[in-house]
């Protein structure tokens, strides 16, 4: 079936493949890595695969905005009613530590709103699209499938998608007074989120403000797709106006009964923390 979005989808999946062929080719090299502000890694591999993307977008759609984790924000997005998503590596820690729980994610906003989201994982060949209003997909060798989240709703029988790189005792402690005891551990936002589409989690939540737009953008439009839904902690939509890129409220991912729930518990939990300190 042919999508309404087909030139972008097609160029989306195509650049997050051969931006995965040159990440990989960086992959058993001796790079040298370099941290950001905030003191994130970034290696030649991130920087090379963002523009590849970005110069393979700006071939086929001249016209369009391009939003980059790796190059600065372009002035006038406001104005921009296309605008491209990307994190050419999502996952840099995991790179780094050689896992292959890294992605690259590619998505488009129009009007404010993610239509388009690609996640695509090199090392197993895992690619996870959407396009609004059209389901979600993925494929892996010869597996395709449409993508569509599970309807569990026992509290004891979901399992959270959990940070590889961060997940800290405190968090681990925050887990278990929401009543979580099964979780999977990941590297990457987009493949966390990817794992509550593919039934094999149910919950993904963030509490820091520090995700920006392009680590949800792609990954939102795939869950949406499922049959999941994502929001920040209080239940409102997470925005890509651009006046700002981080997801200052933090993130939250589910496949859909418990998301409700998981929002007044989780304000339940930061109102008691927040007493606490000020106890303390």
């Amino acid at each position: 079936m042919s999508s309404s979005l087909q030139r972008e989808l097609e160029l989306a999946q195509h650049s997050a493949i051969e931006a995965g062929k040159i990440i990989l080719g960086y992959y058993d090299t001796d790079y040298q890595v370099q941290l950001k502000a905030g003191r994130e890694p970034v290696t030649i591999a991130d920087q090379t695969s963002s523009n590849y993307i970005i110069q393979a977008i700006q071939h086929k759609f001249p016209r369009d905005a391009i939003v980059s984790e790796e190059s600065a924000l372009p002035a006038g997005l406001a104005r921009e009613d296309r605008i491209w998503v990307i994190d050419p590596m999502d996952g840099t820690k995991e790179f780094i530590n050689h896992n292959g729980e890294f992605s690259v994610m590619i998505g488009l906003v129009r009007e404010g709103n993610p239509v388009l989201g690609v996640v695509y994982q090199p090392v197993s060949g895992l690619m996870c699209w959407g396009v609004n209003g059209e389901g979600a997909y993925m494929v892996q060798g010869q597996t395709r499938k449409r993508l569509q989240v599970s309807t569990e709703s026992a509290l004891e029988n979901l399992c959270v998608a959990a940070s590889r790189s961060h997940l800290t005792p405190e968090l681990e402690h925050i887990y278990h007074q929401l009543g979580f005891h099964h979780i999977i551990q990941s590297g990457s936002l987009g493949l966390k989120v990817a794992l509550i589409a593919r039934q094999l989690s149910h919950i993904y939540l963030n509490l820091s403000n520090l995700t920006s737009a392009w680590d949800t953008c792609a990954p939102e439009v795939i869950l949406k797709e499922a049959g999941g839904r994502i929001s920040n902690l209080f239940g409102s939509r997470l925005t890509y106006t651009f006046s700002h890129v981080r997801n200052r409220k933090g993130v939250l991912a589910t496949n859909g009964p418990v998301h409700d729930y998981m929002v007044e518990q989780i304000q339940m939990l930061l109102t008691q923390r927040a007493q606490e300190e000020l106890s303390v």
